[in-house]
């Protein structure tokens, strides 16, 4: 069906949320009929946590952002760039909180993170955080596919912390789409702001701090579409979605998205 809708010369604009590899197929298949596009594609979302963050509403969100949809999410907050002052508190924290999180289907009030689609996909992103460990990142929270009896059958996967100090690595690069966090210590501004554009994706970043300057300034910086201030995925009908690089063209919300729908 979908390759029908985009062959089609009776349909004009292709408007696509997904992964980047299929919105690339889309992008190739309008261009014979020059069709616009709008594509709403991956993501690396990172929290840049400086030393002068509320620590405690940071790591609330960070917890809440790989483990809502089990991380199968665009905006999955999936890298955790922490200044050295705070690193080891930060780190030790959030590790604490992801091994406490207790996976289950959504129909138990106890859940706090649910299954991923499938099976593979369990598979998939054990591999990927396997991959990783022999390529020198560090485990603080293995996490890893459910071994509760009650879970048995289910594709239910615990949160994983990675401690990564290479951001070449897949796991930092490319995107998981799981309960997977990989956690990077940088010391001024600059670095943080490097490491958060060292990947191939741009749809949204966090920035956590109580300066009031900062934010402005580090966003300006960002190739993100989307900038939370002390928060994540502020996402709002009135305003505009969308990204950077390979997260795809165009935008949802707000009056661009109109724009593509119109001759």
């Amino acid at each position: 069906v979908a390759r029908l809708l985009v062959d089609s010369p009776d349909v004009p604009v292709i408007s696509f949320t997904g992964s980047t590899a299929t919105g690339r197929l889309v992008a190739q298949g309008a261009a014979a009929r020059f069709k616009r596009v709008g594509l709403e594609l991956g993501g690396k979302t990172p929290h840049l946590v400086f030393a002068d963050a509320d620590l405690d509403a940071a790591l609330a969100t960070a917890v809440a952002s790989s483990t809502v949809f089990a991380g199968q999410f665009c905006m999955t907050g999936s890298r955790v760039l922490v200044q050295r002052e705070i690193a080891d508190e930060f780190t030790a924290a959030l590790a604490e909180r992801l091994a406490a999180v207790r996976p289950g289907p959504a129909s138990d009030p106890a859940s706090e993170i649910g299954p991923l689609i499938d099976k593979a996909s369990v598979a998939r992103v054990d591999a990927a955080v396997e991959a990783a460990i022999a390529a020198g990142a560090k485990p603080i929270v293995r996490g890893g596919p459910s071994t509760r009896p009650e879970l048995a059958g289910g594709a239910f996967y615990h949160p994983t912390l990675l401690a990564v100090s290479d951001s070449s690595l897949p796991i930092v690069q490319e995107e998981t789409f799981g309960p997977v966090q990989t956690v990077q210590v940088f010391d001024t501004e600059e670095e943080a702001v490097a490491l958060a554009n060292d990947t191939d994706y741009g749809l949204s970043a966090c920035v956590w701090t109580r300066d009031a300057d900062r934010p402005v300034r580090v966003a300006r910086q960002l190739d993100a579409g989307l900038v939370s201030i002390n928060s994540w995925a502020n996402l709002t009908v009135e305003f505009e979605e969308g990204g950077y690089k390979s997260s795809g063209v165009g935008r949802l919300g707000g009056l661009a998205s109109i724009e593509d729908f119109l001759e």
